[in-house]
């Protein structure tokens, strides 16, 4: 094959063939070539790749779009390539791979077939409301620096305890893509959070409120003269059973037993705290029997005992009833310090260990003892009218409700 030196002034003295191909090759960089053909001239790059017999032809680009010492950079490259058994040939490189943050939370989700219903609705709005103009974005283009910055913003706009949560979760879904895609995902970028703000910045310091005997009367009253009968039997209904907010929420008048007194409902599933049962029947006081007569005579009609709107049907937002009892009564609560109110006044009563978690729905995990004791609905009708008759006690010290009543007035004025 005809050899040159490939230079502008060498390359302008080629006669390009009227057909078919003539390959020069340079004098100086064994391997280097010019293509010549009656349209064009091509700089390329053939020579033995190391431990095969194979020689690539590797194309770099016509002389025009490429200068001489460009193809000739180009070219050195390639073959420092070839040297090292490697065929830089553009076609044989591996195909990049793009795992986006939405690509990394759905096949997250799609490996956790024991998640709650409401684990996977409440991670699906976290990613929505926290992270949306992340979702289309190459995950590993995701910066500690971004992550710290969107922690900050999140911890003002919507608090502490859902921020650490909603960074957890992106945490997690690093993890698992740095074990699923090492090749694509090389780092995790909440561990930069870490890094600042030192191995303690997940933690969060367990919820011990509740409503206090010297508030509870008060309380009780704002609740009595609420003027929205779903949002007043909600509430009386979670203070005197105890249950988790969505689990009141969701019970149907199918699951009263009014002849037995019991009703049935379908506990959440906690993290660390799985249910004993899918389906748990408890005892109603009788104050909660009555409750639960005057609003059916009341002739709600619908499947759900607090229907919910549409298209929800059962309820599923009663921040309203907080917002409105707390302006009422200043008494600060959440719907869960109504659950803590309830197991306290029963641990003073001295309700037995067992009887109070079961009447919480607590599992008895590792506790051999409690996985022999099988404690009955009729087992726990006492003391859950034990209960129910301390709050009626509690709530109707007329003392107490004139002298918070005279508080408020104080305080708002």
């Amino acid at each position: 094959m005809p050899s040159l030196k490939i230079t502008k002034a060498n390359l302008k003295e080629i006669v390009k063939p009227t057909a078919g191909q003539v390959d020069y090759f340079d004098t100086e960089l064994a391997g280097f070539g010019v293509r010549a053909t009656k349209e064009a001239l091509t700089f390329f790059v053939r020579a033995r790749q190391r431990g095969t017999s194979k020689k690539p032809f590797i194309h770099i680009g016509a002389f025009g779009l490429y200068t001489c010492e460009q193809a000739r950079a180009q070219a050195t490259g390639y073959l420092q390539k070839l040297k090292e058994g490697i065929n830089p040939h553009p076609d044989r490189q591996p195909k990049l791979v793009t795992i986006t943050v939405a690509d990394l939370h759905r096949q997250y989700m799609s490996t956790k077939k024991t998640l709650a219903p409401a684990t996977i609705r409440q991670y699906a709005a976290w990613m929505e409301n926290h992270f949306k103009d992340w979702l289309t974005l190459p995950a590993d283009t995701i910066t500690g620096s971004m992550v710290l910055e969107r922690l900050e913003l999140m911890e003002i706009t919507n608090g502490k305890s859902q921020a650490i949560n909603a960074v957890k979760l992106l945490r997690s879904l690093f993890r698992f893509g740095l074990a699923l895609h090492p090749g694509v995902i090389h780092r995790n970028p909440v561990d930069g959070v870490r890094e600042v703000r030192e191995r303690d910045w997940a933690k969060k310091k367990r919820r011990t409120t509740f409503i206090k005997p010297e508030d509870l009367p008060i309380w009780f009253k704002a609740v009595n003269a609420y003027d929205n009968p779903k949002g007043r039997d909600y509430m009386l209904l979670l203070l005197y059973t105890g249950l988790r907010r969505n689990e009141a929420a969701r019970l149907k008048w199918s699951d009263i037993d009014f002849k037995r007194k019991a009703f049935t409902f379908t506990p959440e599933k906690k993290r660390g705290e799985k249910p004993e049962d899918d389906q748990v029947t408890m005892p109603m006081s009788e104050q909660l029997y009555k409750l639960l007569l005057k609003r059916r005579a009341a002739g709600y009609e619908n499947e759900y005992i607090f229907p919910g709107k549409h298209p929800a049907p059962f309820l599923s937002n009663p921040d309203n009833y907080k917002r409105d009892i707390i302006a009422a009564s200043g008494v600060q609560f959440c719907f869960h310090d109504l659950r803590r109110t309830f197991i306290t006044i029963a641990e003073g009563l001295d309700v037995p260990h067992y009887s109070l978690k079961a009447l919480l729905n607590h599992s008895m995990g590792n506790d051999v003892t409690g996985g022999y004791i099988q404690i009955t609905t009729e087992r726990l009708r006492e003391p859950m009218q034990k209960i129910a008759d301390r709050i009626t006690e509690l709530v109707t010290s007329a003392p107490l409700v004139e002298e918070q009543a005279e508080q408020v007035a104080i305080v708002r004025q």
